[in-house]
């Protein structure tokens, strides 16, 4: 793939504007992210966050209603959405080039000029709360934000991003404006731009028309880092499905730590793909599962590593069983050729995602938004093809230690299959 060379500006007000210029391309990429997310929220106003990505959608002054706001991008074949995550918020739209200065000045009326009137907020925590519902109607999901819990106890980490009902329930339009006007601020916010484009026409029209975009970044709590669980590690959560959903998690490694790509490597090596080890034992060569798989979250200052299945409730205890023999083996036992493999799929993902506009929109902008810092895909790439058998065996046994090992389980179990479990954390 051809290399990534961006522009960055930050204007005085803090405010930081990222551009790729794509030759050829006929699409825009573009996204606004905030540094906020459920874990700058306070319990009381948990799920603050994701009901103002609710609330901005509702109506500005010129455009007053939910429809004349998607209108401007979904009418010229576009698309339009946001998303709430645990440290970032994000508006994109990936939009036709010669429309792109409408995308722009859409999401600056949406920051500057939204109407939070107050039934637009009522009506979208009614949404909210069967969103929650829904969620907590998927046993897929819902093992995840257990296991979460048990990794982040009493921290807004381990809370659900959306809040609960009841939280959400106690947000006044007041605590959400204050949220709002403490966050959605330009020393936090950066703004990401990737298409035919040229980098000063864009610094232009957003300082042109983003003037009414002030204030100073307040935290509303302080920003403590998680304390790892030292009690509980497993939670059960007994229901009438047909499986048993089980996640199996370890305390991870935080965004900026460079042991990340020798974890990234060795959950490819354990469970990402179809020819991985997790999939090979747990599915193929037992049939004991339909899917297995691992993955990694890295976050600014905490992460994890999560295996997840389901499984017939007879056959828990020898899954668990086979994937804690996979994670031993692993610790000692990487072979060279799995580790050129790894190496290929990693960076062959990595190149294949970023040949569109909207892929690098976000590579650019959540770089920036979490570390401050982008690392081009040389950088990576180089990085990645440092990870040595070496660095993989050290960060398996620095990670898969037993005594970290926590379970989420959601399913028909028995006071037998309970302690089944219990037995593999002693």
């Amino acid at each position: 793939m051809k290399k990534i060379t961006f522009k960055k500006s930050t204007l005085d007000n803090g405010l930081r504007i990222l551009t790729n210029q794509l030759p050829y391309t006929n699409s825009v990429g573009i996204i606004f992210l905030v540094g906020c997310g459920s874990r700058h929220e306070t319990e009381d106003i948990a799920g603050v966050s994701h009901l103002i990505e609710h609330v901005l959608f509702k109506g500005t002054k010129e455009k007053t209603t939910p429809k004349l706001i998607s209108s401007v991008v979904e009418d010229v074949g576009g698309s339009i959405n946001a998303f709430t995550d645990k440290e970032v918020t994000g508006y994109w739209c990936k939009i036709p080039l010669e429309n792109y200065n409408e995308g722009i000045s859409l999401f600056v009326d949406m920051f500057q000029n939204s109407l939070f009137r107050d039934n637009d907020i009522e009506k979208e925590k009614k949404v909210i709360y069967e969103e929650i519902r829904s969620f907590y109607d998927s046993p897929s999901s819902y093992v995840n934000l257990l296991l979460e819990s048990l990794l982040w106890p009493n921290h807004p980490m381990g809370r659900d991003i959306a809040g609960s009902v009841d939280s959400v329930n106690n947000i006044s339009k007041n605590s959400l404006l204050s949220f709002f006007n403490s966050k959605y601020v330009p020393s936090n916010t950066v703004i990401s731009v990737v298409g035919n484009i040229q980098h000063s026409k864009i610094v232009d029209e957003i300082s042109k028309n983003f003037h009414n975009y002030t204030g100073v970044n307040k935290d509303f709590m302080e920003i403590l880092t998680p304390e790892l669980n030292k009690d509980s590690r497993l939670s059960l959560i007994n229901k009438k499905t047909e499986q048993i959903h089980l996640n199996l998690g370890f305390p991870g490694i935080n965004y900026l730590d460079d042991k990340k790509y020798s974890l990234s490597l060795l959950s490819v090596i354990l469970g990402e793909t179809m020819g991985s080890r997790l999939f090979e034992e747990v599915r193929e060569s037992r049939g004991l599962a339909y899917g297995i798989s691992s993955n990694v979250q890295y976050f600014s200052d905490t992460g994890s590593v999560i295996i997840d299945s389901a499984v017939e409730p007879k056959n828990i205890h020898e899954t668990v069983k086979v994937i804690q023999n996979e994670l031993e083996k692993i610790k000692e036992n990487v072979t060279e050729k799995e580790i050129e493999k790894a190496k290929k799929y990693t960076i062959g993902k990595m190149h294949m995602r970023l040949e569109d506009t909207m892929s690098i929109t976000n590579f650019l902008g959540f770089q920036e938004i979490i570390s401050g810092k982008i690392q081009t895909v040389e950088e990576i790439t180089k990085n990645i093809n440092k990870v040595t058998k070496f660095s993989i065996e050290k960060v398996a046994n620095d990670i898969f230690k037993k005594n970290k090992m926590l379970f989420s389980v959601i399913g028909p179990f028995d006071k037998e299959a309970e302690k089944s479990l219990n037995s593999f954390l002693q």
